[in-house]
Protein backbone atom coordinates (compact mmCIF):
# COMPACT_ATOMS: atom_id res chain seq x y z
CA UNK A 1 0.00 0.00 0.00
CA UNK A 2 3.05 2.39 0.77
CA UNK A 3 4.04 2.59 -2.74
CA UNK A 4 1.27 4.54 -3.33
CA UNK A 5 2.96 7.17 -1.28
CA UNK A 6 6.61 7.30 -2.69
CA UNK A 7 5.42 10.21 -5.25
CA UNK A 8 4.98 12.15 -2.22
CA UNK A 9 7.72 11.41 -0.14
CA UNK A 10 9.07 14.76 0.04
CA UNK A 11 5.61 15.96 1.47
CA UNK A 12 5.32 13.25 3.22
CA UNK A 13 8.47 13.67 4.97
CA UNK A 14 7.44 17.29 5.79
CA UNK A 15 4.25 16.17 7.33
CA UNK A 16 6.42 13.98 9.66
CA UNK A 17 9.04 16.71 10.54
CA UNK A 18 5.79 18.88 11.44
CA UNK A 19 4.17 15.96 13.31
CA UNK A 20 7.73 15.26 15.67
CA UNK A 21 7.74 19.19 16.22
CA UNK A 22 4.25 19.37 17.44
CA UNK A 23 4.66 16.30 19.66
CA UNK A 24 7.20 17.42 21.39
CA UNK A 25 5.56 21.44 21.60
CA UNK A 26 2.54 19.34 22.90
CA UNK A 27 4.97 18.66 26.09
CA UNK A 28 6.00 21.67 27.26
CA UNK A 29 2.55 23.17 28.51
CA UNK A 30 2.39 20.60 31.54
CA UNK A 31 6.32 21.37 32.28
CA UNK A 32 5.57 25.22 32.37
CA UNK A 33 2.75 24.44 34.50
CA UNK A 34 4.72 22.43 36.75
CA UNK A 35 7.17 25.59 37.32
CA UNK A 36 4.51 28.18 37.49
CA UNK A 37 3.04 25.98 40.50
CA UNK A 38 7.07 25.09 42.25
CA UNK A 39 8.95 28.37 41.22
CA UNK A 40 6.14 30.82 41.48
CA UNK A 41 3.08 30.11 43.40
CA UNK A 42 4.92 28.18 46.13
CA UNK A 43 6.87 31.00 46.40
CA UNK A 44 4.79 33.65 45.94
CA UNK A 45 7.38 35.45 43.83
CA UNK A 46 5.38 38.32 41.75
CA UNK A 47 8.58 39.38 39.15
CA UNK A 48 8.24 38.78 35.87
CA UNK A 49 8.54 35.24 35.53
CA UNK A 50 4.43 34.57 35.76
CA UNK A 51 4.06 36.59 32.92
CA UNK A 52 7.20 35.33 31.00
CA UNK A 53 5.51 31.70 31.77
CA UNK A 54 1.93 32.80 30.77
CA UNK A 55 3.42 34.46 27.51
CA UNK A 56 5.35 31.10 26.87
CA UNK A 57 2.00 28.86 27.29
CA UNK A 58 0.26 31.18 24.74
CA UNK A 59 3.53 31.00 22.08
CA UNK A 60 3.08 27.39 22.75
CA UNK A 61 -0.34 27.21 21.96
CA UNK A 62 0.01 29.23 18.67
CA UNK A 63 2.60 27.35 17.61
CA UNK A 64 0.90 24.14 17.92
CA UNK A 65 -1.91 25.47 15.90
CA UNK A 66 0.37 26.66 13.02
CA UNK A 67 1.67 23.53 13.06
CA UNK A 68 -1.35 21.59 12.78
CA UNK A 69 -2.96 23.22 10.69
CA UNK A 70 -0.06 23.12 7.77
CA UNK A 71 0.00 19.40 8.55
CA UNK A 72 -3.23 19.10 8.27
CA UNK A 73 -3.03 20.43 4.72
CA UNK A 74 0.03 18.32 3.52
CA UNK A 75 -2.60 15.65 4.29
CA UNK A 76 -5.31 16.78 3.00
CA UNK A 77 -3.23 17.57 -0.41
CA UNK A 78 -1.74 14.42 -0.19
CA UNK A 79 -4.63 12.33 0.34
CA UNK A 80 -6.68 13.51 -2.13
CA UNK A 81 -3.87 12.85 -4.55
CA UNK A 82 -3.71 9.13 -3.47
CA UNK A 83 -7.31 8.53 -3.70
CA UNK A 84 -6.52 9.58 -7.46
CA UNK A 85 -4.00 7.08 -7.90
CA UNK A 86 -5.53 4.31 -6.54
CA UNK A 87 -8.74 4.70 -7.96
CA UNK A 88 -6.60 5.43 -11.05
CA UNK A 89 -5.17 1.91 -10.94
CA UNK A 90 -7.94 0.19 -9.59
CA UNK A 91 -10.49 1.34 -12.98
CA UNK A 92 -7.12 0.58 -15.10
CA UNK A 93 -7.41 -3.01 -14.03
CA UNK A 94 -10.90 -3.28 -14.21
CA UNK A 95 -10.81 -2.38 -18.12
CA UNK A 96 -7.29 -4.49 -18.39
CA UNK A 97 -9.74 -7.69 -17.20
CA UNK A 98 -11.21 -10.11 -19.69
CA UNK A 99 -15.09 -10.61 -20.05
CA UNK A 100 -15.10 -14.19 -18.36
CA UNK A 101 -13.91 -12.01 -14.99
CA UNK A 102 -16.95 -10.51 -14.98
CA UNK A 103 -18.96 -13.27 -16.25
CA UNK A 104 -18.56 -14.74 -12.72
CA UNK A 105 -19.24 -11.75 -10.76
CA UNK A 106 -22.12 -9.16 -10.42
CA UNK A 107 -20.76 -5.63 -11.40
CA UNK A 108 -22.35 -3.69 -8.82
CA UNK A 109 -19.70 -5.10 -6.23
CA UNK A 110 -16.60 -3.39 -8.04
CA UNK A 111 -18.47 0.61 -7.73
CA UNK A 112 -17.58 -0.20 -3.98
CA UNK A 113 -14.33 -1.22 -4.66
CA UNK A 114 -13.49 1.81 -6.40
CA UNK A 115 -14.92 3.94 -4.33
CA UNK A 116 -15.42 2.83 -0.18
CA UNK A 117 -11.98 0.49 -0.25
CA UNK A 118 -10.18 3.29 -2.17
CA UNK A 119 -11.21 5.47 0.49
CA UNK A 120 -10.28 2.91 3.57
CA UNK A 121 -6.58 2.79 2.02
CA UNK A 122 -6.69 6.61 1.74
CA UNK A 123 -7.70 7.09 5.40
CA UNK A 124 -5.11 4.58 6.45
CA UNK A 125 -2.26 5.92 4.84
CA UNK A 126 -3.17 9.89 5.42
CA UNK A 127 -4.48 9.22 9.24
CA UNK A 128 -3.99 6.34 10.60
CA UNK A 129 0.13 5.69 9.83
CA UNK A 130 0.32 9.31 10.85
CA UNK A 131 -1.83 8.53 14.03
CA UNK A 132 0.07 5.65 14.83
CA UNK A 133 3.45 7.07 14.64
CA UNK A 134 2.52 10.19 15.67
CA UNK A 135 1.16 8.66 19.10
CA UNK A 136 3.78 6.23 19.38
CA UNK A 137 6.49 9.24 19.10
CA UNK A 138 4.60 10.67 21.59
CA UNK A 139 4.44 7.53 24.10
CA UNK A 140 8.04 7.37 23.92
CA UNK A 141 8.50 11.00 24.49
CA UNK A 142 6.51 11.78 27.76
CA UNK A 143 7.59 8.03 28.96
CA UNK A 144 11.02 9.36 28.94
CA UNK A 145 9.77 13.07 30.56
CA UNK A 146 7.80 11.32 33.21
CA UNK A 147 10.59 8.72 34.07
CA UNK A 148 12.71 11.93 34.30
CA UNK A 149 10.45 13.98 36.54
CA UNK A 150 10.00 10.59 38.99
CA UNK A 151 11.19 7.42 37.40
CA UNK A 152 9.79 5.02 39.98
CA UNK A 153 6.96 6.53 40.26
CA UNK A 154 6.61 7.06 36.86
CA UNK A 155 6.83 2.67 36.31
CA UNK A 156 4.57 2.01 39.18
CA UNK A 157 1.93 4.43 36.82
CA UNK A 158 2.55 2.62 34.31
CA UNK A 159 1.32 -0.72 35.67
CA UNK A 160 -2.07 -0.91 33.82
CA UNK A 161 -0.28 -0.78 30.21
CA UNK A 162 0.43 -4.28 29.91
CA UNK A 163 -2.85 -5.29 30.61
CA UNK A 164 -4.47 -2.43 27.46
CA UNK A 165 -1.72 -4.24 25.26
CA UNK A 166 -2.43 -7.66 26.07
CA UNK A 167 -6.09 -7.33 26.12
CA UNK A 168 -5.76 -5.91 22.80
CA UNK A 169 -3.81 -8.11 20.93
CA UNK A 170 -6.45 -10.95 22.56
CA UNK A 171 -9.64 -9.29 21.44
CA UNK A 172 -8.04 -9.07 17.88
CA UNK A 173 -8.95 -12.39 16.03
CA UNK A 174 -12.88 -12.01 17.32
CA UNK A 175 -13.01 -7.93 16.32
CA UNK A 176 -11.16 -8.91 12.28
CA UNK A 177 -13.78 -11.56 12.14
CA UNK A 178 -16.62 -9.67 12.94
CA UNK A 179 -15.21 -6.84 10.88
CA UNK A 180 -15.36 -9.37 7.52
CA UNK A 181 -18.74 -10.46 8.20
CA UNK A 182 -19.91 -7.04 8.70
CA UNK A 183 -18.35 -6.12 5.36
CA UNK A 184 -20.16 -9.12 3.36
CA UNK A 185 -23.32 -8.12 4.99
CA UNK A 186 -23.16 -4.81 3.20
CA UNK A 187 -21.51 -5.99 0.38
CA UNK A 188 -24.90 -8.12 -0.36
CA UNK A 189 -26.83 -5.27 0.57
CA UNK A 190 -25.07 -3.32 -2.42
CA UNK A 191 -25.43 -6.11 -4.74
CA UNK A 192 -28.92 -6.41 -3.98
CA UNK A 193 -30.04 -2.69 -4.48
CA UNK A 194 -27.38 -2.50 -8.16
CA UNK A 195 -29.51 -5.62 -9.45
CA UNK A 196 -32.82 -4.55 -7.86
CA UNK A 197 -32.22 -0.84 -9.95
CA UNK A 198 -30.81 -2.56 -13.11
CA UNK A 199 -33.82 -4.75 -13.39
CA UNK A 200 -36.47 -2.16 -12.34
CA UNK A 201 -38.38 -2.62 -15.72
CA UNK A 202 -38.67 -6.07 -15.00
CA UNK A 203 -39.46 -6.26 -11.14
CA UNK A 204 -42.45 -3.02 -12.19
CA UNK A 205 -43.33 -5.32 -15.40
CA UNK A 206 -44.26 -8.25 -12.76
CA UNK A 207 -45.70 -5.84 -10.20
CA UNK A 208 -42.63 -7.60 -7.57
CA UNK A 209 -41.74 -4.06 -5.70
CA UNK A 210 -43.07 -5.70 -2.64
CA UNK A 211 -41.16 -8.86 -2.91
CA UNK A 212 -37.80 -6.99 -3.98
CA UNK A 213 -38.98 -4.64 -0.85
CA UNK A 214 -38.31 -8.05 1.55
CA UNK A 215 -35.57 -9.11 0.12
CA UNK A 216 -33.73 -6.12 0.50
CA UNK A 217 -35.21 -6.17 4.35
CA UNK A 218 -33.93 -9.15 4.86
CA UNK A 219 -30.53 -8.59 4.03
CA UNK A 220 -30.66 -4.90 5.61
CA UNK A 221 -31.54 -7.01 8.95
CA UNK A 222 -28.64 -8.89 8.75
CA UNK A 223 -26.28 -6.06 7.87
CA UNK A 224 -28.12 -4.16 11.44
CA UNK A 225 -27.23 -7.35 13.18
CA UNK A 226 -23.38 -7.30 12.19
CA UNK A 227 -23.10 -3.92 13.12
CA UNK A 228 -24.88 -4.22 16.69
CA UNK A 229 -22.21 -6.91 16.93
CA UNK A 230 -19.11 -5.48 15.73
CA UNK A 231 -19.96 -1.59 17.12
CA UNK A 232 -21.43 -3.07 20.25
CA UNK A 233 -18.16 -4.73 21.03
CA UNK A 234 -16.62 -1.27 20.37
CA UNK A 235 -19.17 0.16 22.86
CA UNK A 236 -17.85 -2.32 25.55
CA UNK A 237 -13.92 -1.65 24.61
CA UNK A 238 -13.76 1.98 25.00
CA UNK A 239 -14.89 2.67 28.49
CA UNK A 240 -12.78 -0.37 29.66
CA UNK A 241 -9.61 0.92 28.44
CA UNK A 242 -10.74 4.19 29.99
CA UNK A 243 -11.62 2.17 33.43
CA UNK A 244 -7.78 0.56 32.83
CA UNK A 245 -6.47 3.54 32.21
CA UNK A 246 -7.90 4.76 34.97
CA UNK A 247 -6.56 3.02 37.68
CA UNK A 248 -3.11 4.20 36.42
CA UNK A 249 -3.58 7.96 37.37
CA UNK A 250 -5.22 6.75 40.94
CA UNK A 251 -2.05 4.88 41.31
CA UNK A 252 -0.38 8.18 40.89
CA UNK A 253 -2.48 10.35 42.72
CA UNK A 254 -2.46 8.16 45.84
CA UNK A 255 1.70 7.53 45.64
CA UNK A 256 2.86 11.28 44.55
CA UNK A 257 -0.29 12.74 47.04
CA UNK A 258 1.98 10.63 49.69
CA UNK A 259 4.55 12.08 48.65
CA UNK A 260 3.85 15.53 48.44
CA UNK A 261 2.13 15.48 52.00
CA UNK A 262 5.44 13.73 53.64
CA UNK A 263 7.35 16.60 51.49
CA UNK A 264 9.32 14.09 49.19
CA UNK A 265 8.17 15.93 46.38
CA UNK A 266 6.53 19.13 44.88
CA UNK A 267 2.98 19.67 44.31
CA UNK A 268 3.65 20.93 40.57
CA UNK A 269 5.90 17.73 39.88
CA UNK A 270 2.66 15.65 40.54
CA UNK A 271 0.36 17.76 38.90
CA UNK A 272 2.71 17.54 35.67
CA UNK A 273 3.07 13.97 36.08
CA UNK A 274 -1.02 13.75 36.20
CA UNK A 275 -0.76 15.47 33.16
CA UNK A 276 1.24 13.64 31.05
CA UNK A 277 -0.05 10.34 32.10
CA UNK A 278 -3.43 11.49 30.58
CA UNK A 279 -1.38 12.33 27.45
CA UNK A 280 0.09 9.02 27.45
CA UNK A 281 -3.17 6.95 28.20
CA UNK A 282 -5.11 8.74 25.68
CA UNK A 283 -3.22 7.31 22.52
CA UNK A 284 -3.14 3.79 24.52
CA UNK A 285 -6.99 3.84 24.95
CA UNK A 286 -7.13 4.55 21.07
CA UNK A 287 -5.43 1.09 20.71
CA UNK A 288 -8.61 -0.29 19.79
CA UNK A 289 -9.15 2.14 17.19
CA UNK A 290 -5.68 1.68 15.59
CA UNK A 291 -6.62 -1.82 15.40
CA UNK A 292 -9.77 -0.89 13.47
CA UNK A 293 -8.12 1.58 11.19
CA UNK A 294 -5.48 -0.96 10.39
CA UNK A 295 -7.98 -4.10 10.13
CA UNK A 296 -10.63 -2.01 7.94
CA UNK A 297 -7.45 -0.63 5.68
CA UNK A 298 -6.06 -4.82 5.20
CA UNK A 299 -9.66 -6.11 4.44
CA UNK A 300 -9.78 -3.26 1.56
CA UNK A 301 -6.62 -3.30 0.13
CA UNK A 302 -7.39 -7.35 0.00
CA UNK A 303 -10.20 -6.56 -2.18
CA UNK A 304 -8.48 -3.99 -4.02
CA UNK A 305 -4.93 -6.17 -4.86
CA UNK A 306 -7.62 -9.27 -5.95
CA UNK A 307 -8.13 -6.93 -8.68
CA UNK A 308 -5.06 -5.68 -9.50
CA UNK A 309 -3.44 -9.00 -8.91
CA UNK A 310 -5.75 -10.97 -11.27
CA UNK A 311 -3.84 -11.81 -14.50
CA UNK A 312 -6.39 -11.15 -17.08
CA UNK A 313 -7.20 -14.72 -19.08
CA UNK A 314 -7.05 -12.92 -22.45
CA UNK A 315 -3.38 -11.33 -22.65
CA UNK A 316 -1.46 -9.96 -24.91
CA UNK A 317 1.78 -10.98 -26.33
CA UNK A 318 4.69 -9.25 -25.09
CA UNK A 319 5.74 -8.24 -28.50
CA UNK A 320 2.68 -8.41 -30.56
CA UNK A 321 2.77 -8.78 -34.55
CA UNK A 322 2.23 -5.49 -35.99
CA UNK A 323 -1.68 -5.81 -38.08
CA UNK A 324 -0.59 -3.57 -40.86
CA UNK A 325 -3.20 -2.80 -43.79
CA UNK A 326 -5.92 -5.41 -43.06
CA UNK A 327 -8.27 -6.55 -46.33
CA UNK A 328 -10.53 -8.39 -43.45
CA UNK A 329 -10.19 -12.32 -44.57
CA UNK A 330 -11.13 -14.66 -41.42
CA UNK A 331 -10.78 -17.99 -41.03
CA UNK A 332 -11.48 -20.49 -38.32
CA UNK A 333 -9.38 -23.36 -37.98
CA UNK A 334 -10.26 -26.41 -35.57
CA UNK A 335 -11.77 -24.16 -33.23
CA UNK A 336 -12.96 -25.33 -29.86
CA UNK A 337 -14.12 -23.39 -26.97
CA UNK A 338 -16.77 -23.43 -23.81
CA UNK A 339 -17.22 -21.15 -21.02
CA UNK A 340 -16.84 -24.08 -18.61
CA UNK A 341 -13.86 -25.94 -19.98
CA UNK A 342 -16.10 -29.57 -20.24
CA UNK A 343 -18.86 -28.04 -21.57
CA UNK A 344 -17.97 -26.48 -25.00
CA UNK A 345 -19.92 -24.54 -26.76
CA UNK A 346 -18.42 -24.67 -30.30
CA UNK A 347 -16.72 -27.55 -31.68
CA UNK A 348 -14.10 -27.94 -34.58
CA UNK A 349 -15.00 -24.98 -36.24
CA UNK A 350 -13.33 -24.79 -39.87
CA UNK A 351 -14.44 -21.90 -41.73
CA UNK A 352 -12.88 -19.52 -44.06
CA UNK A 353 -14.01 -16.29 -45.28
CA UNK A 354 -12.82 -13.80 -47.91
CA UNK A 355 -12.01 -10.06 -47.43
CA UNK A 356 -15.75 -8.19 -48.40
CA UNK A 357 -17.29 -11.92 -47.73
CA UNK A 358 -20.91 -11.20 -45.98
CA UNK A 359 -21.43 -14.27 -43.58
CA UNK A 360 -24.66 -14.77 -41.73
CA UNK A 361 -24.83 -16.94 -38.85
CA UNK A 362 -28.15 -18.78 -38.49
CA UNK A 363 -29.14 -21.83 -36.11
CA UNK A 364 -31.10 -22.39 -32.66
CA UNK A 365 -31.05 -20.54 -29.91
CA UNK A 366 -27.68 -21.91 -27.89
CA UNK A 367 -26.57 -23.30 -31.03
CA UNK A 368 -23.00 -20.84 -30.67
CA UNK A 369 -23.37 -17.90 -32.82
CA UNK A 370 -22.64 -15.60 -29.96
CA UNK A 371 -19.44 -17.14 -28.89
CA UNK A 372 -18.91 -17.65 -32.78
CA UNK A 373 -19.18 -13.48 -32.78
CA UNK A 374 -16.99 -13.15 -28.98
CA UNK A 375 -14.45 -15.52 -30.23
CA UNK A 376 -13.89 -13.10 -33.24
CA UNK A 377 -13.57 -10.03 -30.81
CA UNK A 378 -10.90 -12.09 -28.93
CA UNK A 379 -13.25 -11.34 -26.04
CA UNK A 380 -12.34 -14.84 -25.04
CA UNK A 381 -9.46 -17.11 -26.01
CA UNK A 382 -10.19 -20.46 -28.35
CA UNK A 383 -9.80 -23.98 -26.03
CA UNK A 384 -8.40 -25.13 -28.86
CA UNK A 385 -7.43 -24.12 -32.35
CA UNK A 386 -7.02 -21.12 -34.24
CA UNK A 387 -8.52 -17.76 -35.37
CA UNK A 388 -6.85 -15.78 -38.29
CA UNK A 389 -7.35 -12.44 -39.76
CA UNK A 390 -5.45 -11.91 -43.07
CA UNK A 391 -3.28 -15.19 -42.07
CA UNK A 392 -2.28 -13.85 -38.84
CA UNK A 393 -3.35 -15.83 -35.49
CA UNK A 394 -5.51 -13.38 -33.51
CA UNK A 395 -3.56 -13.76 -30.19
CA UNK A 396 -0.35 -12.54 -32.06
CA UNK A 397 -2.07 -9.40 -32.57
CA UNK A 398 -2.67 -6.84 -29.75
CA UNK A 399 -5.93 -6.09 -28.66
CA UNK A 400 -6.00 -2.92 -29.01
CA UNK A 401 -4.90 -3.22 -32.92
CA UNK A 402 -7.62 -6.11 -33.62
CA UNK A 403 -10.19 -3.88 -31.56
CA UNK A 404 -9.91 -1.08 -34.01
CA UNK A 405 -10.29 -3.59 -37.01
CA UNK A 406 -13.64 -4.91 -35.44
CA UNK A 407 -17.12 -2.46 -35.87
CA UNK A 408 -19.97 -4.29 -33.38
CA UNK A 409 -23.66 -3.92 -33.92
CA UNK A 410 -25.69 -5.85 -30.97
CA UNK A 411 -29.58 -6.05 -30.46
CA UNK A 412 -29.02 -5.03 -26.79
CA UNK A 413 -27.70 -1.00 -27.67
CA UNK A 414 -25.80 0.62 -25.17
CA UNK A 415 -25.26 4.20 -25.35
CA UNK A 416 -23.35 6.25 -22.60
CA UNK A 417 -25.23 9.05 -21.00
CA UNK A 418 -24.06 11.85 -22.93
CA UNK A 419 -25.06 13.46 -25.90
CA UNK A 420 -25.76 11.53 -29.54
CA UNK A 421 -22.76 13.34 -31.01
CA UNK A 422 -20.67 12.25 -28.33
CA UNK A 423 -22.31 8.59 -28.68
CA UNK A 424 -21.55 8.34 -32.55
CA UNK A 425 -18.00 9.76 -31.89
CA UNK A 426 -17.32 7.38 -28.86
CA UNK A 427 -14.82 5.15 -31.41
CA UNK A 428 -13.19 8.48 -32.72
CA UNK A 429 -13.23 11.23 -29.97
CA UNK A 430 -12.02 13.58 -32.23
CA UNK A 431 -14.36 13.19 -35.04
CA UNK A 432 -15.58 16.53 -36.41
CA UNK A 433 -19.09 17.31 -36.55
CA UNK A 434 -19.38 17.25 -40.28
CA UNK A 435 -17.72 13.81 -39.89
CA UNK A 436 -20.36 13.10 -36.88
CA UNK A 437 -23.27 14.38 -39.36
CA UNK A 438 -22.43 12.27 -42.45
CA UNK A 439 -22.29 9.20 -40.42
CA UNK A 440 -25.59 9.89 -39.03
CA UNK A 441 -27.33 9.98 -42.69
CA UNK A 442 -25.55 7.31 -43.74
CA UNK A 443 -27.39 5.05 -41.05
CA UNK A 444 -30.83 6.88 -41.51
CA UNK A 445 -30.36 8.99 -38.06
CA UNK A 446 -29.64 12.75 -39.37
CA UNK A 447 -33.55 12.98 -39.84
CA UNK A 448 -34.62 11.87 -36.47
CA UNK A 449 -31.66 13.73 -34.57
CA UNK A 450 -32.09 17.51 -36.49
CA UNK A 451 -36.13 17.13 -35.32
CA UNK A 452 -35.07 16.93 -31.37
CA UNK A 453 -34.59 20.34 -29.25
CA UNK A 454 -31.30 20.07 -28.84
CA UNK A 455 -30.42 17.88 -32.30
CA UNK A 456 -27.05 16.25 -32.54
CA UNK A 457 -26.47 18.08 -28.34
CA UNK A 458 -29.29 15.74 -26.87
CA UNK A 459 -28.79 14.13 -23.95
CA UNK A 460 -29.72 10.52 -24.44
CA UNK A 461 -29.84 9.97 -20.93
CA UNK A 462 -28.72 6.86 -19.02
CA UNK A 463 -28.05 3.58 -21.52
CA UNK A 464 -30.45 5.72 -23.77
CA UNK A 465 -33.79 5.62 -22.37
CA UNK A 466 -34.64 8.76 -23.33
CA UNK A 467 -34.52 7.45 -27.55
CA UNK A 468 -36.71 4.60 -29.00
CA UNK A 469 -34.86 0.90 -29.91
CA UNK A 470 -34.72 2.03 -32.93
CA UNK A 471 -33.31 5.45 -32.51
CA UNK A 472 -30.84 3.83 -30.46
CA UNK A 473 -29.93 1.22 -33.26
CA UNK A 474 -29.44 3.72 -35.75
CA UNK A 475 -26.99 5.86 -33.21
CA UNK A 476 -24.84 2.35 -32.97
CA UNK A 477 -24.54 2.01 -36.69
CA UNK A 478 -23.71 5.18 -37.08
CA UNK A 479 -21.17 4.65 -34.47
CA UNK A 480 -19.85 1.62 -36.09
CA UNK A 481 -19.64 3.89 -39.38
CA UNK A 482 -17.39 6.31 -38.15
CA UNK A 483 -15.42 3.49 -36.53
CA UNK A 484 -14.83 2.64 -40.32
CA UNK A 485 -13.93 -1.28 -39.34
CA UNK A 486 -12.82 -3.85 -41.77
CA UNK A 487 -14.90 -6.18 -40.04
CA UNK A 488 -18.34 -5.83 -38.67
CA UNK A 489 -20.70 -7.90 -36.54
CA UNK A 490 -24.28 -6.94 -36.44
CA UNK A 491 -25.79 -9.22 -33.57
CA UNK A 492 -29.84 -9.04 -34.58
CA UNK A 493 -29.27 -5.71 -35.46
CA UNK A 494 -33.51 -5.53 -36.29
CA UNK A 495 -34.65 -7.32 -33.82
CA UNK A 496 -37.62 -5.85 -31.79
CA UNK A 497 -38.62 -3.05 -33.98
CA UNK A 498 -41.28 -2.14 -36.04
CA UNK A 499 -41.45 -2.68 -39.80
CA UNK A 500 -40.61 1.16 -40.85
CA UNK A 501 -37.78 1.35 -38.24
CA UNK A 502 -36.48 -1.98 -39.94
CA UNK A 503 -36.59 -0.69 -42.92
CA UNK A 504 -34.58 2.22 -42.44
CA UNK A 505 -31.77 0.22 -40.85
CA UNK A 506 -31.71 -2.74 -43.27
CA UNK A 507 -31.11 0.80 -45.92
CA UNK A 508 -28.45 2.03 -43.24
CA UNK A 509 -26.70 -1.84 -43.02
CA UNK A 510 -26.67 -1.94 -46.69
CA UNK A 511 -24.57 1.04 -46.92
CA UNK A 512 -22.41 -0.37 -43.81
CA UNK A 513 -21.57 -3.38 -44.78
CA UNK A 514 -20.27 -2.00 -48.02
CA UNK A 515 -16.31 -3.31 -48.49
CA UNK A 516 -16.64 -4.92 -45.29
CA UNK A 517 -16.15 -8.54 -44.40
CA UNK A 518 -19.40 -8.74 -42.35
CA UNK A 519 -20.59 -11.40 -39.65
CA UNK A 520 -24.83 -11.24 -39.12
CA UNK A 521 -26.89 -12.59 -36.61
CA UNK A 522 -30.26 -11.83 -37.84
CA UNK A 523 -33.91 -12.75 -36.18
CA UNK A 524 -35.79 -12.54 -39.13
CA UNK A 525 -33.37 -15.26 -41.72
CA UNK A 526 -35.37 -13.36 -44.44
CA UNK A 527 -32.86 -10.22 -43.83
CA UNK A 528 -29.83 -12.94 -44.59
CA UNK A 529 -31.21 -13.43 -48.24
CA UNK A 530 -28.04 -10.68 -49.89
CA UNK A 531 -25.75 -12.72 -47.34
CA UNK A 532 -23.11 -14.28 -49.57
CA UNK A 533 -22.85 -17.26 -47.97
CA UNK A 534 -24.89 -18.55 -44.32
CA UNK A 535 -23.46 -20.99 -41.84
CA UNK A 536 -25.91 -22.92 -40.22
CA UNK A 537 -24.62 -23.95 -36.09
CA UNK A 538 -26.34 -26.84 -34.59
CA UNK A 539 -25.14 -28.02 -31.39
CA UNK A 540 -21.36 -25.87 -31.42
CA UNK A 541 -21.35 -27.07 -34.75
CA UNK A 542 -21.21 -26.19 -39.01
CA UNK A 543 -23.62 -28.40 -40.24
CA UNK A 544 -24.43 -26.39 -43.48
CA UNK A 545 -23.01 -23.64 -45.44
CA UNK A 546 -24.26 -21.89 -48.31
CA UNK A 547 -26.54 -19.16 -49.67
CA UNK A 548 -30.09 -18.86 -48.97
CA UNK A 549 -31.20 -20.43 -52.49
CA UNK A 550 -29.13 -23.37 -51.96
CA UNK A 551 -30.15 -24.54 -48.07
CA UNK A 552 -33.65 -23.19 -49.07
CA UNK A 553 -33.62 -26.59 -51.51
CA UNK A 554 -32.36 -29.13 -48.95
CA UNK A 555 -36.12 -30.23 -47.55
CA UNK A 556 -34.53 -31.88 -44.69
CA UNK A 557 -31.75 -29.16 -43.87
CA UNK A 558 -31.97 -27.31 -40.78
CA UNK A 559 -32.01 -23.63 -42.33
CA UNK A 560 -35.33 -24.74 -44.40
CA UNK A 561 -36.81 -26.10 -41.54
CA UNK A 562 -35.67 -22.93 -39.87
CA UNK A 563 -37.46 -20.64 -42.23
CA UNK A 564 -40.85 -22.84 -43.05
CA UNK A 565 -40.90 -22.59 -39.05
CA UNK A 566 -40.75 -18.63 -39.44
CA UNK A 567 -43.45 -18.60 -42.04
CA UNK A 568 -45.98 -20.94 -40.12
CA UNK A 569 -45.50 -18.33 -37.65
CA UNK A 570 -46.05 -15.52 -39.31
CA UNK A 571 -48.85 -17.35 -41.18
CA UNK A 572 -50.39 -18.27 -37.50
CA UNK A 573 -49.98 -14.08 -36.45
CA UNK A 574 -51.58 -13.39 -40.02
CA UNK A 575 -54.61 -15.46 -38.80
CA UNK A 576 -55.41 -14.23 -35.07
CA UNK A 577 -54.67 -10.15 -36.66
Amino acid sequence: MLRYAKPYRLQLVSAALLLILTTLVELIPPYLTKVIIDDVLQTKDMGPTLMLLIVGLGVTMLVMTAMQTVRGYIGMWVGSKLMRDIRKEIFGSLMRLSLAYFDRRQTSQFISRVNQDAEEMRQFMTDGVVFVCGHTLRIAAIFIIMCGLDWKLSLFALLPVPIIVAFSMTIWPRIGRLMYQQWRAIFRVNILVGESLQGIRVVKAFGREQEEMTRYEEANADVMKKNIKTEGLWQIIHPLFSLIAGFGTLLIWYNGGSKVLQGEMQLGVLLALVAYLGMLFGPLQWVSQMINWVGTAMTAAHRVFEIMDTPSEVPDMEEPLPLGVVKGGVAFEGVTYGYEKHHPVLKGIHLQVKAGEMIGLVGHSGAGKSTFINLLCRFYDTDEGIIRIDGVPIRSISQSDLRKQIGVVLQETFLFDGTIADNIAYSKPDATPEEIMRAAKIANAHDFIVRLADGYDTRVGERGHKLSGGEKQRVAIARAIIHDPRILILDEATASVDTETERQIQEAIARLVQGRTTFAIAHRLSTLRNADRLVVLDRGKIVEVGTHEELLVQENGIYRKLVDAQKELAQMKGVEG
